[in-house]
């Protein structure tokens, strides 16, 4: 008998600013997201997997991905050496279920006819990672090689003879069938889903494929104790600002060492320096490139600060303090690396707007 009971309002806990702006994607799983990609997505995810994991972490020498029709069975090609004698292969598979062994006979078939033609040579690893994972059965063959091949050539008629190549069939002859007999299927393998995406997590490509913030710390800025030949715009600047404080000549750093107040503020400004540049080392380790996040943070803080820099002041000195005070104090937002910039960064960026040409202590020629 049919039942009818009246809906009641749903309870929601926990409401999140994350949940306003996003909704429910923030809540949806990397793996699930994964499944969820169109086939151009899956591609562009595959090119940040093999060029920021394979390639940077991984370490191989080349790296080619082969998208195009007549692809010999070689989705993407990671190379050992510049040669490309000693490589591996990775197949790359963006379906709607997990593989089985109807999907992939052919390119086992294509792995053995082209090696057999010496159109390449073995690969050392054949590894499969794909969208959905491998299916139990597909598993099963990965994991006992000899029943692999076994069924490679009782599926030869059906599923490699005529989709092998576009221009003609390829008959399992006598020759090639002893050649897959003795090939060594023990290379093929393959990566579960999960095991892709933590290593693309490992790449600057996953914090704005899959969000979920920042997954690595800044290092703690180091200031050196030399100064870089990189330092050498915004500390000549700086020497001009106090000289022009002291009404004296300050030639180089050492001068300041008599003056308590030049020398310690120099001190401290050549941290806020290198804390700025730490920032701009964590964007090169976590974000793509492209990103140009801390170029553009270096632009929100100079329109935030150039009013300040072309007041008037009794000397470059006050105009240092007035516009780092300044620039401490900016409420910065839509920058991907916001949630990671401190008071020290903003600080210190003045000095690179500095080194850059974009900021002038003192005031020449007017």
């Amino acid at each position: 008998m049919e039942e009818l009971s009246e809906i009641s309002k749903p309870n929601v806990q926990s409401l999140t600013n994350q949940q306003i702006l996003y909704g429910m994607a923030i809540t949806i799983p990397a793996i699930e997201l994964l499944t969820l990609f169109s086939d151009t997505e899956f591609e562009r995810f595959i090119q940040e997997w093999a060029t920021g994991y394979l390639l940077e972490i991984v370490g191989y020498k080349k790296v080619y991905r082969n998208a195009g029709a007549g692809d010999k069975g070689r989705d993407v090609v990671a190379c050992h050496d510049e040669s490309g004698e000693k490589w591996d292969c990775y197949q790359c598979k963006h379906y709607d279920h997990p593989l089985t062994p109807s999907d992939v006979w052919v390119e086992f078939g294509k792995l053995c006819y082209y090696t057999f033609h010496n159109e390449f040579t073995v690969p050392q690893k054949y590894i499969f990672a794909t969208s959905k994972g491998v299916g139990p059965l597909l598993k099963s063959y990965i994991q006992n090689p000899e029943q692999l091949k076994n069924n490679l050539i009782l599926n030869w008629e059906k599923h490699c003879k005529n989709k092998i190549t576009d221009t003609g069939i390829v008959e399992l002859t006598e020759e090639l069938k002893g050649y897959v007999e003795k090939f060594d299927f023990k290379i093929v393998g393959f990566l579960d889903p999960l095991e892709v995406i933590e290593q693309h997590r490992k790449t600057p490509y996953y914090v704005p494929r899959f969000g979920g913030g920042f997954n690595k710390f800044r290092e703690q800025a180091i200031t050196p104790e030399e100064i870089q030949e990189s330092e050498l715009t915004y500390v000549t600047k700086l020497l001009e600002a106090y000289s022009e404080d002291k009404g004296v000549t300050f030639n180089n750093t050492e001068e300041l060492m008599s003056y308590n107040i030049y020398k310690n503020h120099f001190q401290r400004e050549r941290i806020h320096y290198h804390k700025a540049q730490s920032l701009a080392s964590f964007e090169r380790d976590t974000l793509p490139e492209g990103a140009d996040a801390f170029a553009k943070l270096k632009n929100s803080v100079f329109m935030g600060v150039i009013d300040t820099v072309e007041s008037d002041f009794s000397s470059g000195f006050a105009r240092v303090k007035e516009v780092t005070k300044t620039a401490r104090s900016l409420q910065l937002s839509g920058n991907p690396l916001i949630s990671v910039v401190e008071d020290d960064d903003r600080h210190g960026i003045c000095h690179h707007l500095a080194n850059d040409g974009l900021i002038e202590w003192v005031r020449k020629n007017e």
